[in-house]
């Protein structure tokens, strides 16, 4: 999928100085040099003919394992001025404002794009990054832009193209049986989790486009006809609460929740998870924070289980193949809320009570997964 570089930048310059050609240099926290732009194509008009100067004021170093330090190919959708909401602080905030919603203003937003030879969709997007634009050396029309941008449709297009080519589900081979093991799930599975990326990276560019649907038919080689339309409320948006499996009020009386063994256990796990570092006042918005990561990788898990094991707890019995793929992808998530527990409670001097039966809970639900992978395999 696309390379996300943003929080790695320290600093960096582009210039569209020439018609039809972008060059730049940007530097990234823990390289030392910087990745030298090539690209054709043209900024958006307010870029065009122009050099942009941008530097982040808290950079991270990231893993840059096959990212090249020269991007060659073509632009995509550059602009210092597509608009965004900002969130903002209430203490911050004067005026009126709703209970529930939250508060934010209409800006600008940094959204370099590009499509290189070597490594695909590369995208810097942020509000925090502080920048400076020059006079234009020369500009781009209203007609220039507008096929500027029917260019890196296209772009983006072929872009999907390639993926959708590399990950297609449908050159695994379906044994004469009918039934497919548990690794040709598990391939199955990762490539349907890649298209499901793709469909997310789709509606992430141009959810705000009035044509969107159009556009990610187009890109994903679907007839219109078969887009399944999802209403607005139910989008995940700045004006749409998180879903939170601890959230009462938003859970039906009547709701269905699989209740088969190791699901519960690990919603019991995930619930100890909750009540401890929520009440210990542990979690806050920053993704970065070791304990939300421990919190948001249980609910993964529980999702995971669910997935793996609803229709064991259904009383229908699945492919042998599929049930042991999926618990895989379970386990995994096991092992990282495992990992991130670990890191979380590495800073103290010693582990806290709660901290070691959940240790220990996690432990024991590994071993039962480990013990039903083994039963469905000698099916």
């Amino acid at each position: 999928m696309a390379w996300r570089i943003d929080q790695y930048v320290i600093k960096g310059e582009i210039h569209n100085h020439t018609p039809d050609q972008v060059a730049g240099l940007i530097w990234l926290k823990g390289l030392n040099q910087p990745v030298k732009l090539k690209l054709k194509g043209n900024c958006y008009r307010d870029l065009a003919g122009a050099k942009l100067v941008f530097e982040n004021p808290k950079p991270i170093e990231g893993d840059y394992s096959g990212f090249d330090i020269l991007q060659e190919g073509a632009v995509g959708d550059i602009t210092a001025s597509k608009k965004v909401k900002i969130p903002i602080d209430p203490d911050d905030a004067i005026g009126i404002f709703s209970k529930g919603n939250v508060l934010y203003v209409i800006g600008n937003c940094l959204y370099l794009e590009w499509f290189s030879d070597r490594n695909g969709r590369v995208l810097i997007e942020t509000t925090d990054y502080k920048w400076t634009i020059s006079l234009p050396q020369w500009s781009l029309s209203e007609n220039e832009e507008i096929e500027q941008r029917l260019k890196n449709q296209q772009a983006m297009f072929a872009f999907m193209d390639n993926l959708a080519q590399a990950i297609d589900p449908e050159q695994i081979s379906v044994p004469s049986t009918g039934e497919m093991n548990e690794f040709q799930w598990e391939a199955f599975l990762q490539k349907s989790d890649a298209r499901s990326d793709m469909l997310m990276e789709l509606f992430e560019k141009y959810g705000d486009e009035p044509n969107c649907e159009e556009l990610v038919a187009e890109a994903m080689g679907w007839e219109i006809e078969s887009i399944e339309y999802v209403e607005d409320e139910d989008r995940r948006g700045w004006d749409s609460d998180e879903e939170d499996l601890f959230d009462e009020e938003k859970l039906r009386s009547d709701e269905y929740m699989p209740n088969h063994p190791l699901i519960s256990e690990m919603m019991d796990i995930t619930s100890r998870i909750f009540f401890e570092t929520e009440s210990r006042r542990l979690l806050n918005d920053e993704s970065s924070n070791p304990w939300n990561q421990l919190l948001w990788h249980a609910q993964l898990t529980v999702s995971k289980l669910i997935a793996a094991l609803e229709e064991v707890a259904e009383g229908v019995e699945p492919e042998p193949g599929f049930i042991v793929a999926t618990l895989k992808r379970s386990l995994h998530l096991v092992h990282l809320t495992i990992a991130t527990l670990e890191a979380a409670s590495a800073p103290q001097e010693k582990k806290m009570d709660w901290q070691l039966d959940v240790r220990h809970a996690l432990f024991d639900l590994r071993e039962s997964i480990f013990d039903m992978m083994q039963d469905y395999r000698k099916s």
